[in-house]
């Protein structure tokens, strides 16, 4: 498993000599009691934490659920000291970071050896933090081959020089502790604090915040939590208590942390990195150069995410934990260097899901979804239906989360890596449980909650509810077939790269939450973005009508989609076109394939101004009369101070004066919740402030739970 050594010509006569032909083929690793001792060379002389030498030694083989492989353990003593040791159940000599190994059992000093299976599969859980390749000798690069035991080595970053061989015997460990865990479904909160009165707030305020304590944690893992933040003193009761932990990485002992399969690393997740690009790199740079707002693209957008990436990945949070071992005076890394793979992007801009997943083989080894500030199917798809003039269905909860699915599954595809989603206090809470449900049903390994920051925190009772039921599903349905359910979609729908979804007000459209690149800006090619965007949901709307479950992917050269095993392929490009390919054929369609729809007739829609011109600054209010068609009229984006979700009926959006500014429920608009005039009639008011002069363009849509939808345009000038 762990090994990639060269036998010295005495070693070779020995094996041959003492292991007849027929068995050798059945012993991976060599003959069974052979042992070498190795000493360090060169090291820092104060790295009191380094091992100063260690024992190789082969077991018997052996077969575990049906698996054949051979045992191996390592003894090491370090300098101070203290010592650990490992055994292994290996299928081979390993020769890379991705050897296979069937048992696992690790020993810290005298404390009682413990064992880590999957709790589903049973077979060997091991660790993460991108250390594997490092913790097992291999043979030194000036040593001819030679397996399994090589006069010199190279271990944890240094030089070791073989002492002598020996016949031994490797005892297991009589009775381990054996540790059940679920890896592929990791659950957890990003912080050690609860809410001292947990009541949902809406009115701009934030919660108090406490410790958790020793119960408090108990009552999360009897709960099925299983991930938590730890500093060092908590990383002992967690590893006891057998659940996984990162933080820390500066006062963990070392090596033995990197051993430990719990250990996850310093890290957890990146942040955002999609928002970041928003937030720190193009707002600050429309208020340096107020012409950028005029030209941003999304092409320039996508180019700002390439750099923040590639700096966030190069020196960020998967570099966190080398540097946090190679800044301490008790450890000497030598020529030891690696990533954390295992940490997952939190990212609520999804469209990049499959760019941040593509760019480094190893890290991030998930893409998360992480909810903006309100989200639910009847808050978010009647605004995806207004916006994009699709027709998608709002009594189902399946039709909206599927297309968050439908970006971070397909990322994990085109990856080969996993992918989750996270929960927000601005989740509906009616709809949080099915979301979660239909992520774990269509194979998410990730679930995690934000615990802190006002509207965003989901509190502490809430968090234990959502995983109780979390963990029946998973108790009831344990094993999951991930990679199948992997390559689940059978239709790829490929937008061009820096599309995207936007951010809070993802429904509503501006690419990148970006005013300046809203649904009316007219792309490259001399199409809207709503064009683009618009065929793009009419794919998945056509899906969905369908039955077919899709995956949602940037077009992006290195994705190499040919080769996924999807049956259909579909390219939205920025000239309105949509190529289909399909059973080795492609065509180019002049738009997408609109689905057939049921028949029955949309809302009605009147909207009527009180003035349509005036001198800024000024407020002008504006009216609306909706009469249902065949089915209910629906929208509600958000709740009030109150808690309670007003039915406003009718998205307001005002663009100008200039075609990089947009405005909805900002500063420009102030709302007046519906108010019901008779059967089926509504009447819908908002009051819009203007501080410029120009003319602008009022858009007012609504829509029923069926997702037709009505749009009116109205123009004003303001001088």
């Amino acid at each position: 498993m762990f090994l990639r050594t060269t036998l010295t010509i005495a070693a070779i006569c020995l094996f041959v000599a003492t292991v007849p032909p027929s068995a050798r083929a059945q012993m991976p690793l060599g003959e069974p009691g052979l042992s070498a001792a190795y000493h360090i060379g060169d090291h820092r002389k104060d790295a009191t934490s380094v091992v100063e030498h260690f024992v190789v030694t082969l077991g018997p083989t052996d077969a575990w659920k049906g698996a054949e492989g051979q045992w191996l353990q390592l003894e090491a003593t370090k300098k101070n000291g203290d010592r650990f040791s490992v055994w292994a159940l290996c299928q081979g000599p390993p020769t890379n970071s991705q050897y296979t190994v069937f048992r696992y059992l690790l020993q810290e000093g005298t404390s009682v050896p413990v064992e880590y299976r999957h709790a589903v599969t049973e077979f060997a859980v091991l660790p993460t933090n991108g250390a594997r390749s490092f913790l097992f000798p291999l043979a030194a690069p000036d040593v001819e081959a030679a397996w399994p035991l090589p006069a010199a080595v190279t271990y944890l970053g240094h030089r070791y020089d073989r002492s002598d061989v020996t016949n031994g015997q490797l005892q297991l460990p009589a009775e381990p502790v054996v540790r059940h865990l679920r890896p592929d479904v990791l659950t957890g909160v990003p912080h050690n604090t609860r809410q001292v009165d947990e009541t949902r707030r809406h009115d701009g305020s934030d919660y108090e915040y406490v410790p958790l304590t020793e119960d408090d944690f108990k009552t999360m893992m009897d709960a099925g939590l299983n991930c938590f933040s730890a500093d060092a003193a908590q990383a002992e009761w967690f590893d006891n208590a057998g659940v996984f932990y990162w933080g820390g990485g500066s006062e963990m002992p070392y090596p033995e942390c990197l051993y430990r399969p719990l250990y996850i690393g310093p890290a957890l997740f990146l942040d955002e990195p999609s928002v970041h690009v928003r937030d720190y790199v193009l707002r600050p740079r429309f208020k340096e150069d107020e012409s950028l707002r005029r030209t941003v693209t999304p092409q320039l957008a996508m180019a700002e995410l390439e750099k923040l990436y590639a700096e966030t990945i190069a020196n960020g949070a998967p570099t966190q934990f080398v540097k946090s071992l190679a800044g301490r005076p008790d450890v000497d890394l030598g020529t030891m260097s690696f990533v954390q793979p295992n940490i997952y992007s939190w990212e609520t801009m999804v469209s990049s899901a499959a760019y941040e997943l593509l760019f480094h083989p190893e890290t991030p080894d998930a893409i998360v979804f992480e909810p903006p500030g309100r989200l639910g199917t009847r808050r978010t798809l009647p605004e995806m239906n207004m916006s994009f003039g699709c027709q998608i269905p709002v009594t189902g909860s399946d039709h909206f989360i599927d297309i968050i699915i439908g970006f971070v599954r397909g990322a994990a595809r085109v990856s080969g890596k996993q992918w989750g989603i996270s929960t927000y206090g601005g989740v509906d809470r009616t709809e949080s449980a099915a979301f979660i449900s239909r992520a774990y049903e269509c194979g998410a390994t990730r679930f995690f909650y934000w615990d802190s920051a006002m509207t965003a925190c989901v509190p502490f009772t809430e968090v234990l509810d959502r995983t109780r039921h979390l963990s029946a599903l998973a108790k009831d349905y344990p094993d999951r077939d991930l990679p199948r359910l992997l390559r689940a979609a059978e239709v790829a729908i490929l937008l061009p790269p820096g599309y995207s979804l936007g951010h809070v007000h993802m429904g509503k459209g501006p690419l990148w939450g970006l005013p300046e690149l809203n649904l009316e800006r007219v792309n490259r090619v001399g199409k809207t973005y709503r064009t683009v965007m618009g065929n793009s949901f009419t794919e998945i709307e056509r899906c969905i009508r369908q039955g077919v479950a899709f995956d949602l992917l940037w077009d992006l050269p290195q994705v190499k989609i040919e080769e996924q095993g999807y049956r259909e392929i579909v390219r939205v490009l920025e000239d309105g076109k949509v190529e289909v390919m399909t059973g080795g054929q492609t065509t180019i369609q002049d738009g997408p394939r609109i689905p057939d729809r049921p028949a029955g007739d949309a809302p009605q829609l009147e909207v009527t101004l009180a003035a349509t011109s005036d001198a800024a600054p000024c407020s002008i209010a504006v009216s609306a009369k909706v009469r249902e068609g065949s089915a209910p009229v629906y929208y509600a984006p958000l709740p009030d101070n109150n808690g309670v979700h007003q039915k406003l009926q009718v998205l307001w959006e005002v663009y100008g004066p200039n075609k990089e500014d947009y405005a909805f429920r900002g500063p420009e608009i102030d709302f007046a919740p519906a108010a019901i005039e008779g059967s089926g009639e509504f009447k819908a008011e908002a009051t819009l402030h203007f501080t410029q002069p120009g003319k602008y363009r009022l858009r007012a849509v609504t829509t029923d739970l069926a997702g037709r939808s009505t749009v009116v345009w109205r123009e004003l000038e303001i001088r």
